[in-house]
Formats: structure tokens, C-alpha cells, sequence
């Protein structure tokens, strides 16, 4: 059986192109599976960072991969959706995580499609700066789904208040997997001298920021510590500037005890940055679920984070982080500095280990597999048209 992917692979920077690179390396055990990316993945203006390609991590590029599809040129979705219709796939799965490609994938399904099932792997259902607008674009793609794969109870119920109890049937509720972004780590304080850290307390605070990720939370929490920690800032700064933050900084009086990196940090050094820290922080206004903590939990860092969307699934207090309650800089600061006086610090870290080994790419790869094996069988007996098969694992959100 055979399986097109669309979505973002390497060397398109990023969690979104590592997921999907993990994806299709597991669908590759048992499917024959062919990708298509994009040859430009975003107008300029709706990715106000550097730019959104890694060369360092090109030679990762998946074999095979055509980069064809351009959001700027509708004749590349016209293009692309001829060769789907002529091409012998029998699943189609589309990356979903941002508006913009809304418009492509329905374009796309309308040329390409030919009753064949579609699963669309839903990284977030509502976007990280809503509209009314956007919400009708994406429900226009959701709904013509055979089945959505999502990443949180938190996610289901958002789909199906949106689409309705019918979404309920073609949902298969997994989490994010582990995101093992960077390489082998240096020892702690190896990692904390290369980054002028010595014998500091650190949290770090990594990706792209932007206003739903709270920096500005993190920093009131600062100036309310009553420990002398440092917390590292490491991302490239999205829909706003580097001086509002550094001010922010200096107003509070914590400039001191924060470290700003304003870049992009390549897979290369990623490791050496999560390394360093001895928590990672991620205080959220919404999100569906976070890959930093899932990067955190591979280098056996634990979390503080907002009790947010499908965070609280992942994240167990005093076992692999800590929950607090969004927009609260006094109970982020109250939370960090009893992680800093904690003596289970060691165990936190073996806990976030373990949640890395938990949720894993095998246990998810097999699941999706799975759902595309029921989903073209029920073609196959239906003479053709998509079946709505009841995905066989919603258990395992509650594991």
C-alpha cells in the first residue's frame, strides 16, 4: 500500500519538518511513501524571523522528497494536484499547523483527490494568532478529512466544538512525540562554560517568540524571585522587536539575571543550549501542545509551564515539571524557586526521561499506520469511497 505525505521536511527549519521527517521514516516500515514539500513555504511577511530554511541540516532532507509546492504560485497547487490524481497512492496525509496552506490543500483535494481517504495530521487546530477567518479556512479543510489526528484530549474537544459531534468519529487522539532535536548533549557544566554560565542556576526559555509564548510573563515572574537564577532566552523574536523585551528587562531591574540569545539556534548547538539549563520554562497563553517540552524532555530537562491546552496531559508536578496558571508571573516565580530549593531535582530529571521513552515515534508511527491500514481497507470493501473508521487507539490519550 502506498501513502503521499504533504507537509514541511528538511532542510525547512523547525518542529513541524521534524515531525514530519519521523512521520514518513515509521510509515516507511510497512507503507510504500512518497512526500511532496514545498519550494516555498511562507510569504516573507508571514514569517517575520531569518530565514526559515537550516543548510546545516540539508543533508537530512528526506530521499525523494519533491519540492514543488509554492504558497506564493497557484499553478504549483494546480500542478501537484494533477500528479496526485494520476498517482497510485491510497492515503493522503496533509501536515496541518498554519492558515496559509488552507487555500493550497483544498485546491489540491479538489484536482487530486478521487475518493481516496485523507488524514490530516493536526498539529494545532486553531492558529497561534486567531481570526474568525481563519477558523472557516481551516474548518473547510477539516471537514473533508476521512480522519484528524491530533495531539491532546485538549485538541479533540476543541475539534469537535468546532466541527461538531460527527468529528468525534474520525478522531485519533496520540500526543506529540519526543522531539529529539540537537544531537548528544555536552555534560551540564561543560555545556553552562561554553555559554558563559559557570556555576549559575538557569531556565531557559527556547523558540520562536512570540506573544503567545509569554516572555514578558517570564520576565515579570523574574523580578519575584527571591533565588538569584538566570534565565537564558534563546529564539528569534516574532511580531515585535528585540528592544521591547531588553527594556521590559531593564524596567523590571532583572537585566542582570537574563541572558537574551536573539537568533535562530541550529540543530547543531541545540543541544549544548538545553544542555546548560537546569529547567526549561514555558510560560504559555494558549497552546495545543509544546514541542519544547517534549525537547526538554529528551535532554532530561523538566518543565514549569502554563496549564494550558493539552499541556497538562504530558506534564505531572513533581515528577517531570511543574504547572502553574497562565498569566501568572507570582506563581511561575513561586514555582521555579521551589524547583531550585527542591531535592528531587535528580528524580524531575530521570521523570522527564521516562515521558521521552513514553511517548515515542514507534508507539505513534504504528498508531497512524494502523488508522491508514483500516481507513484504505474500508476503501477497498466500499468500492472506493473513504471509510470513517472509528481509530482503535483514543486509550492511549489517557495512558
Amino acid at each position: 500500500m502506498s501513502a503521499v505525505i504533504i507537509g514541511p521536511v528538511f532542510p525547512y527549519r523547525g518542529a513541524i519538518s521534524y515531525c514530519t521527517v519521523k512521520l514518513a521514516e515509521e510509515l516507511t516500515k510497512e507503507l510504500d511513501v512518497r512526500i511532496v514539500s514545498f519550494s516555498r513555504q511562507y510569504p516573507k511577511r508571514f514569517y517575520p524571523g531569518g530565514d526559515d530554511v537550516d543548510a546545516t541540516i540539508a543533508h537530512l532532507a528526506p530521499e525523494g522528497a519533491i519540492y514543488s509546492l509554492d504558497i506564493l504560485n497557484p499553478l504549483t497547487w494546480l500542478r501537484e494536484g494533477l500528479r496526485l490524481r494520476r498517482s497510485n497512492a491510497g492515503v493522503i496525509v496533509l501536515v496541518w499547523w498554519i492558515w496559509i496552506w488552507a487555500l493550497p490543500y483544498l485546491t489540491l483535494l479538489v484536482i487530486g483527490r478521487r475518493g481516496r481517504p485523507l488524514v490530516i495530521q493536526c498539529h494545532n487546530i486553531s492558529d497561534k494568532e486567531p481570526a474568525w477567518w481563519k477558523t472557516k479556512l481551516a474548518n473547510a479543510l477539516f471537514k473533508r478529512a476521512s480522519a484528524l489526528v491530533v495531539h491532546s484530549k485538549a485538541g479533540a474537544a476543541e475539534a469537535v466544538a468546532r466541527l461538531g459531534v460527527s468529528a468525534e468519529a474520525k478522531m485519533l487522539t496520540l500526543f506529540l512525540p519526543v522531539l529529539a532535536i540537537g544531537g548528544e548533549p555536552p555534560a551540564r557544566d561543560e555545556a553552562k562554560k561554553a555559554l558563559g554560565l559557570e556555576g549559575r542556576d538557569v531556565a531557559l526559555f527556547f523558540g520562536h517568540i512570540r506573544p503567545f509564548k509569554g516572555l514578558d510573563i517570564a520576565l515579570r515572574a523574574w523580578k519575584l524571585m527571591r533565588r538569584d537564577a538566570t534565565l537564558l532566552v534563546v529564539g528569534e523574536v516574532w511580531f515585535s522587536d528585540e528592544e521591547h523585551y531588553r527594556s521590559l528587562a531593564r524596567d523590571l531591574g532583572v537585566a542582570s539575571r537574563v541572558v537574551f540569545d536573539f537568533r535562530f539556534v541550529p540543530d547543531a548547538e541545540v543541544a549544548t543550549v538545553f544542555a546548560a539549563a537546569d529547567v526549561v520554562v514555558a510560560p504559555y497563553r494558549h497552546e495545543a501542545q509544546s514541542g519544547v517540552a517534549m525537547n526538554a524532555f529528551h535532554f532530561g530537562r523538566p518543565v514549569i509551564a502554563s496549564a494550558v491546552g493539552g499541556i497538562p496531559e504530558i506534564i505531572v508536578p513533581g515528577e517531570n515539571g511543574d504547572l502553574v496558571p497562565p498569566e501568572d508571573p507570582e506563581a511561575l516565580a513561586n514555582s521555579i524557586d521551589a524547583f531550585f530549593a527542591s531535592s528531587n531535582r535528580v528524580l524531575m530529571e530521570l521523570g522527564a526521561r521516562e515521558s521521552a521513552r513514553n511517548y515515542s515515534w514507534e508507539r505513534y508511527g504504528s498508531e497512524v499506520g494502523h488508522l491508514i491500514e483500516t481507513l484504505a481497507a474500508g476503501r477497498t470493501r466500499r468500492g472506493g469511497a473513504p471509510a470513517a473508521a472509528k481509530p482503535h487507539s483514543d486509550r492511549l490519550a489517557d495512558e
